[in-house]
């Protein structure tokens, strides 16, 4: 065998063996080492919500002590409640301007209830007007206030500003504007307030005359409850408030 013969028939024979140290050659697609598992994140904790405050109740009207400390943490009606004391003097010595300053400071605040008692003690000639010089001055007052408390929703507000405005007092007479604030509380359910409109009705005040609406507004009086409303719309007793 020639050298050129014996030197090819050995380079075949390494390359079927895969012998003579020759590389071995990995496929693009052959899969690399295994990395070990990590370990998944637990999701965050959502954060804890805030509890509620606690219930709290409003004081007692004879609590000095508890009514006191309400309105010292801004409980506000807690301070309506405390001046109505300073003013009444039944659980402490009568106090009319610290009253008034727990009723003003309330009503500030958006206390129906502060701003009626504020009209309530100069109507009642309990407190005196700010200004003593002026005509009238604790009617014009007492209107003012009333009118507070009835656009802050208290019906008794807008039940006595439309007496005031009825018969003249701390302002002009104006049976129109009466009419328009008892009709508001009438359509709430307030008893009285019914009865009022119902007059102007059937006297023509403020309103257009109508017999059978005054009727009709009287008997809703009296089926909320007030006597007074039954004897309006039925003098012969026909018409009874609801009994239990």
């Amino acid at each position: 065998m020639h050298v050129r013969e014996l030197a090819q028939a050995l380079l075949g024979a390494l390359l079927l063996c895969g012998c003579g140290g020759a590389a071995t050659i990995t496929p693009r697609h052959a899969a690399g080492p295994l990395r070990p598992a990590t370990a998944a994140t637990p999701p965050a904790a959502a954060p804890a919500e805030a509890a509620p405050p606690p219930l709290r109740l409003p004081c007692e009207r004879d609590d000095l002590v508890g009514c006191t400390n309400g309105c010292t943490d801004h409980q506000i009606e807690d301070c309506v409640t405390l001046g109505s004391m300073y003013l009444g003097g039944a659980i402490v010595s009568v106090d009319v301007g610290r009253a008034m300053g727990l009723f003003k400071e309330a009503c500030a605040e958006g206390s129906a209830r502060g701003c009626l008692r504020l009209g309530d003690a100069y109507h009642d000639r309990l407190a005196p007007p700010e200004n003593a010089d002026a005509a009238d001055a604790a009617d014009a007052a007492a209107l003012y206030w009333h009118a507070r408390a009835c656009h802050a929703g208290a019906n008794l507000g807008c039940l006595a500003a439309g007496r005031a405005y009825l018969h003249g007092q701390g302002a002009s007479a104006d049976a129109g504007r009466a009419a328009a604030l008892f009709q508001r509380v009438c359509e709430r359910g307030n008893a009285p307030a019914c009865v009022e409109l119902g007059h102007l009705h059937a006297q023509g005040e403020g309103v257009k005359r109508d017999g059978p609406k005054s009727v009709e507004l009287f008997t809703k009086a009296c089926k909320l409850g007030l006597d007074e409303g039954c004897l309006l719309a039925s003098r012969s007793g026909d018409v009874l408030p609801p009994r239990d």
